[in-house]
């Protein structure tokens, strides 16, 4: 292969333990991320994510180099946010019921 892959921008879909790490680690990596996962039924429509990312800040070892990482990730909904994965240029499935 003579061309390498350029992977700039990535969606991982589902924000549960292994998606919401996965997102980490891209994010660590300096790819732009967008995580996504159903709509939360109460509060934001990205709700779900946005407490995902909270959750990360309380692990350890902690999942980000920076503290300030996860302002980098972008959450997203099934409901609202699909257009952007046509900007993706890779697609992670982390939703073990999907």
């Amino acid at each position: 292969m003579s061309e390498k892959l350029l992977v700039r921008r990535v969606a991982v879909l589902g924000a549960g333990v292994m998606g919401a790490q996965i997102a980490a680690h891209l994010t660590n990596a300096g790819v732009d991320t967008v995580l996504f996962d159903l709509p939360a039924k109460e509060g934001p429509a990205d709700g779900v994510v946005i407490k995902a990312i909270a959750n990360l800040g309380k692990l350890s070892p902690a999942p980000f180099g920076s503290r300030s990482l996860s302002e980098a990730i972008t959450p997203a909904n099934y409901d609202t946010g699909l257009e952007q994965l046509k900007d993706c240029d890779l697609i992670i499935e982390a939703d073990l019921y999907g």
